[in-house]
């Protein structure tokens, strides 16, 4: 192990941080119980404000784009209005 690598454990150990062992290719993530994992840190979700893109409206398709984006099905880049 390197001494990032070492230096970089020890930081997270010290912040109380676990690391998911990696995974080797064909295995598995092991089975877990979300009752028994279930952490004392509430999960909030923020919606992001979208907007119909245009061109695809036009061809009578529906796809949101987060304003400043560009549409990930034709490319037409959506404007910020504000």
């Amino acid at each position: 192990m390197s001494f990032n690598n070492i230096h970089r454990q020890q930081i997270l150990e010290r912040l109380g941080i676990e690391q998911l062992p990696a995974l080797l290719p064909g295995e598995e993530m092991p089975f877990f119980d979300p009752d028994e994992t279930r952490s004392e840190i509430p999960i909030i979700s923020l919606p992001v404000p979208g907007r119909k893109c245009p061109a695809c409206l036009a061809k009578g398709e529906v796809v949101w784009v987060i304003p400043g984006k560009c549409c990930p099905q034709c490319g037409t880049p959506l404007q910020i209005i504000g």
